[in-house]
């Protein structure tokens, strides 16, 4: 009985082992699943905006799309994406502030949509540097929105560089928070490699902010949302969307509370610039 129980609790012992290696090797893929996603998918999103290739501080020569605001004073949204998606995903939305008049730089990360590198944190922050470079060159005007992944992309760059509103749909307080209730059987806070601790960052951002995302989220949870603006200080609104889940935030009314954020903007702006 003794040496039936020592194997059982051998093989246990193993088989978290091999889990435990496994979940380590492939984090890269879980936190990053569409690497290398190839193809632009929206003929609509296609034709009114341009291609444009932005170099990273590191090197990289990364391709994101362009559209300036129809009146130099609006602002420009730098739109980052979340890492189940390319940018051509986030082309509902470039599209709708096009329509309103803002500037879109649709922002692309290395080793998506056929870009070069591999994704990881500290290049994704380069990334959006870069991008940010390139926007903040044609407009001193710029909004940043971030979904999910890209939130966390977005409140780092908001923390160094200069911008008028930040934007966050669905954000996380760090994906180490996500990953170790997901995965709780593991010790995720000790083997994770990429953070993203939004939550710690989220103080130090003096633009005006909105949080917004449903109150069905099974990705994010939304105690998240209150938790990052909570931290935040200054201006800031946070919209929890009723019956939205984690990909139909946007449609199911985030819409129009950020439109109606990135409007009350723009009066303030134009008393300072008289």
């Amino acid at each position: 009985m003794r040496d039936i129980l020592w194997i059982l609790l051998t093989a246990i012992a193993l088989t978290y082992a091999i889990a435990l290696a496994g979940l380590y090797w492939l984090q890269g893929r879980l936190v990053y699943p569409l690497e290398q996603i190839e193809a632009f998918k929206n003929p609509d999103l296609e034709a009114q905006t341009e291609p444009v290739r932005i170099t990273t501080e590191d090197g990289l020569e990364l391709t994101m799309r362009y559209r300036a605001p129809q009146e130099k004073t609006a602002p420009t949204v730098i739109l980052f994406h979340g890492n189940g998606e390319d940018l051509a995903q986030r082309g509902h939305i470039a599209l709708e502030m096009i329509e309103a008049g803002y500037g879109v730089l649709l922002a692309e990360y290395r080793g998506y949509s056929g870009n070069p590198g591999r994704p990881h944190e500290a290049g994704l922050y380069a990334d959006a540097r870069a991008a940010h470079a390139y926007a903040y060159a044609r407009s001193s005007n710029i909004a940043l929105h971030g979904y999910s992944l890209g939130s966390g992309v977005a409140v780092q760059l908001a923390s160094e560089a200069k911008i008028s509103a930040l934007m966050l749909e669905a954000p996380f307080t760090s994906i180490v928070d996500v990953a170790a209730k997901r995965f709780w059987l593991f010790p995720v806070r000790l083997l994770a490699r990429d953070r993203y601790e939004s939550l710690s960052k989220i103080a130090s951002v003096r633009a005006p902010l909105l949080i917004y995302g449903g109150t069905k989220d099974g990705v994010i949870p939304p105690a998240h949302f209150q938790r990052i603006f909570d931290a935040a200080r200054g201006d800031k609104r946070l919209a929890l969307i009723e019956d939205a889940d984690h990909l139909d935030v946007w449609t199911m009314g985030g819409r129009e509370h950020v439109m109606q954020f990135l409007a009350s903007l723009q009066p303030a702006r134009d008393t300072l610039q008289a």
